[in-house]
């Protein structure tokens, strides 16, 4: 079999997800290290759990999986809908933000098109661009590591066709100020998308910040992605989601599979939604070890980033690799930021307040050897 005369041409710009250590679930990390006890702050899950309520509707819909879903999840968009105040056809359900950023991929994106990504941004846009053999188009970032607006439309040429945005960005935590968000749309071109990826949006809490959902009644060209892995907690269930004009929304609905999004996990986004105690306490949880971290960080005279979202971009001042092995051989499991050329940085999650002051002085300790 000559596989290479039988895949598509952009399968060389394809790599399967092979989990690194930080990518592992606990118990293969624990395996891995040798350790009996290890703490994940490298995916920026949400330490609290999902809602109870959540958990009890999963629980009841478990009865129906002899049953398909609904196919497009009338009952998540109509909640949706009524949340963001948008209209239900202006609502589309996807299996994770990962599966909306693909989707959007595949209904505009061809192989003479090009997508503008920022230069540190989330790896799943350059993914989906060269998934449709399209041509991921880098822009780069302010000295302050936030996304530079001016200088990604001085990359925008004729064959551009999509915009990815992430706001709050990861793994900076940066956020784009509304103000200059609005100017931005206003000078792309209308035949362009701007697509911004709001996974982070329930977390952002301070000046300037403003979702992108308000811009969608104004402009057809936007389109924003959300998610419940997050500040809900269904990370494993797998849905997200993505709001835009009618049209837009019925142009992804072409190429989006049906039953895309499981009953059970429709089960729980719907009860989540309804538990606005959950969503403050994870917020709480989140301010909490943000501000311990920050508080940390300037003791140590460690520049790092103003974060809006679940985790916090610090660097370390030495090699960032060493620092991860150093925290691992303690079972502290960080993201590192090699990819993105940030070989000092490091990118830690929040976790509980009693794990986060347990991780400040491990971290110390790494840090003065």
């Amino acid at each position: 079999m000559k596989l290479d005369q039988m895949v598509r041409s952009v399968y060389p710009n394809l790599t399967p997800y092979t989990c690194s250590l930080a990518d592992l679930p606990v118990e293969e990390m624990k395996q891995a290290l040798g350790l009996e006890q290890v703490y994940k702050l490298s995916f920026n899950e949400n330490p609290l759990g999902p809602s109870s309520k959540a958990r009890n509707a999963m629980q009841q819909a478990l009865s129906q999986l002899n049953l398909y879903p609904s196919s497009s999840g009338e009952a998540v968009q109509g909640k949706i809908a009524e949340k963001e105040g948008v209209l239900p056809q202006n609502v589309i359900l996807s299996n994770g933000a990962d599966e909306m950023i693909i989707l959007v991929a595949q209904t505009f994106l061809e192989p003479e098109d090009e997508a503008i990504i920022p230069e540190i941004c989330f790896v799943q846009y350059m993914a989906s661009t060269y998934l449709m053999g399209a041509t991921p188009v880098f822009s780069p970032m302010k000295a302050d590591l936030s996304i530079d607006l001016k200088a990604i439309l001085q990359k925008i040429t004729e064959k551009t066709k999509v915009i990815f945005l992430c706001n709050p960005n990861n793994p900076t935590g940066t956020v784009i100020p509304a103000d200059e968000l609005q100017a931005f749309i206003k000078q792309v071109p209308e035949n362009v998308l701007v697509v911004i990826d709001e996974a982070y949006h329930e977390f952002a809490d301070g000046d300037g910040y403003r979702s992108s959902v308000e811009l969608v009644s104004d402009f057809a060209n936007v389109f924003v992605i959300r998610t419940f892995s997050k500040i809900y907690s269904l990370a494993a269930a797998r849905i997200g989601y993505g709001m835009g004009q009618a049209a837009l929304v019925d142009a992804i609905n072409h190429v989006r599979p049906p039953f895309n999004v499981n009953s059970i996990a429709q089960a729980g986004a719907l009860a989540s939604l309804d538990d606005a105690e959950h969503v403050a306490e994870s917020r709480r949880i989140n301010q909490f070890g943000k501000q311990l971290l920050c508080k940390t960080f300037d003791e140590l005279g460690l520049s790092y980033l103003s974060s809006q979202a679940n985790f916090v971009c610090v660097d370390t001042g030495k090699d960032g690799q060493e620092v991860f092995d150093r925290l691992a051989e303690r079972g502290w499991i960080v993201r590192k930021l090699t990819g993105y050329g940030l070989n000092s940085s490091l990118r830690i999650s929040i976790g509980q307040p009693e794990e986060m002051k347990a991780f400040v002085e491990v971290f110390k300790e790494v840090l003065s050897k």
